[in-house]
């Protein structure tokens, strides 16, 4: 059973016995040979209640050469969040989309910044001289203890506004099919 998405080298699907259990976008670097990026997937598989929902789960993997961080829930923690987006009544999906975009159209702007309402992650995108600088801290703050912390790893690469314009095209097409079953 195929999904209605359009496959390119910035998007995985993940395919157990035909069904679609998750797609992610990936922000990649314009270096070819320390290849760094950062993966955004959402877990649709995990929506329970796809009528009243509010809140989508996530992971997020950093990746620099061969290093790689993924943070996603573990169930084993007793934390008083979760890796998680808001969609009512707020749609962050959406406020990420179009604050790239907005960020990309506008001459003036020198930074954009985006962290979800339940903290994990930090996405700042600078404007450099030859393109732009993608900078992404995680915390795992209140997903693995019971408050808010600053602490965390980060990544920093250089990326194009090709690059950037792909990470948004496969995130809205996410959000797009957000409730579709395929």
């Amino acid at each position: 059973m195929a999904c209605p998405y359009s496959i390119n080298f910035l998007m995985h699907d993940i395919n157990i016995k035909g069904f679609f259990k998750f797609c992610m976008a990936k922000l990649i670097s314009e270096d070819e040979e320390i290849k760094s990026s950062l993966e955004l997937l959402l877990l649709k598989n995990k929506i329970q209640n796809k009528v009243a929902i509010s809140w989508i789960p996530y992971k997020i993997i950093l990746q620099s050469g061969e290093k790689k961080s993924v943070y996603e829930l573990d169930p084993k923690t007793k934390g008083a969040g979760d890796y998680v987006l808001a969609l009512k009544p707020i749609n962050e999906i959406e406020n990420l989309i179009d604050g790239i975009n907005n960020f990309l159209k506008d001459k003036d702007s020198k930074m954009f910044s985006f962290e979800p309402n339940e903290p994990s992650f930090e996405l700042v995108i600078e404007k450099s001289h030859k393109g732009y600088s993608a900078t992404c801290w995680a915390d795992a703050g209140n997903v693995i203890s019971n408050h808010y912390t600053w602490d965390g790893f980060g990544l920093r690469f250089f990326t194009t506004e090709k690059n950037l314009l792909s990470f948004v095209e496969e995130l809205s097409k996410e959000k797009e099919g957000l409730f579709n079953v395929c």
